[in-house]
């Protein structure tokens, strides 16, 4: 069950914005889980314990350019 440790705003649709409230929720939408995971606030709450999720989602590797002019 997903656990926001902190309130969420985020934006369904692009155009308004809607407050997820802090705690324990039944379901959450995916993007709203993927949001609240990149800020570090969203744990899971198991039978026994918390999980708390905080690995950041893998970001790819700047490309590197080369600055010297090739002729």
């Amino acid at each position: 069950m997903p656990v926001l440790k902190q309130s969420l705003k985020w934006s369904p649709d692009g155009c308004r914005v809607e407050t997820i409230l802090a705690g324990e929720h039944e379901e959450l939408p995916v993007r709203a889980i993927e949001i609240a995971a990149q800020l570090g606030i969203l744990g899971f709450d198991t039978e026994n314990e918390q999980e708390i999720v905080t690995e950041q989602p893998e970001q790819p590797a700047p490309e590197k350019t080369d600055k010297k002019a090739k002729k």
